[in-house]
């Protein structure tokens, strides 16, 4: 096995998250991860999943609410090969919601 390079925005889980998509074949729902893994929760599997998904490691594929899947991407299995070091793939923060940006005229812009 190659020796991965962890940074320091990785959880103890994410790793564990890879290796079992990419053992996996096609998408699963985090669910499916939580019942697998040990020691997580489908909540915790999600949350995870998605900031993988925001450093480029992971894809969610939408579905419905609560029951979108997880698949790893090329750079996660270079990752897990040792060849990608996560420092230099930080997940970008998500967007805001449309509701939750104050308009233009609050901050003295329009």
């Amino acid at each position: 096995m190659a020796l991965r390079k962890m940074a320091r925005w990785m959880d103890s889980v994410d790793e564990r998250i890879l290796e079992y998509l990419d053992e996996t074949d096609g998408a699963v729902t985090a669910w499916e991860i939580a019942h697998d893994l040990e020691g997580t929760t489908r909540l915790r599997a999600r949350e995870r999943c998605r900031v993988l998904a925001r450093a480029g490691f992971t894809v969610v594929v939408p579905r419905e609410p609560l029951t979108e899947k997880y698949d790893i991407t090329g750079c996660g299995q270079r990752y897990l090969l040792g060849e990608v070091d996560a420092k230099h793939r930080r997940p970008l923060p998500a967007a805001r919601p449309p509701e939750a940006v104050r308009p233009g005229w609050y901050a003295g812009f329009g």
